[in-house]
């Protein structure tokens, strides 16, 4: 999203029209129209203006500024940074995935700890102390006790 689109959106979000925000800012209704296509930037006094008069919050101030910084690096950087938001993405999924895959529980029925799920077991344990002492535990407790390994072994 684009800084302009930003404003535009928090602007029909609170059901302002161009013309009451020019009433408010003491700026042109087309002027603010072109700063919302992103054909103008505006300076930072402008910019400050349109925000105090959407009366916006600490954090939408930021994610302006965010998104007006962006815009204003040259366009080799932000395809760079596009590529490797990608990337970063392309490995959280992987990541998921990968925790997906190593998921220990316990089976009560018998007593073992297995970890992995489906078709890809990738251990069971059985008759360890571990084991005898999870079948001693009540469920929630049981649970508390292999969510801690899980989380230890990711």
């Amino acid at each position: 999203m684009k800084s302009g689109e930003f404003l535009k959106k928090i602007r029909t979000r609170k059901k302002l029209s161009l013309r009451q925000m020019a009433y408010k800012t003491e700026l042109s209704h087309t002027f603010i129209s072109e700063i919302e296509k992103g054909k103008l930037k505006g300076t930072l006094d402008t910019q400050e203006k349109i925000l105090n008069a959407l009366e916006v919050s600490k954090e939408e101030k930021e994610i302006f500024y965010k998104l007006s910084k962006y815009e204003s690096l040259p366009l080799d950087i932000r395809n760079d940074i596009k590529d490797m938001e990608k990337e970063i993405n392309n490995l959280k999924n992987e990541l998921e995935r990968c925790r997906e895959e190593l998921n220990i529980y316990n089976n009560s029925n018998n007593g073992h700890i297995i970890v992995g799920s489906g078709n890809n077991i990738k251990n069971s344990y059985v008759g360890t102390e571990l084991c005898k002492e999870l079948n001693e535990l009540d469920d929630k407790q049981r649970e508390k006790v292999l969510k801690f390994i899980n989380d230890y072994i990711k």
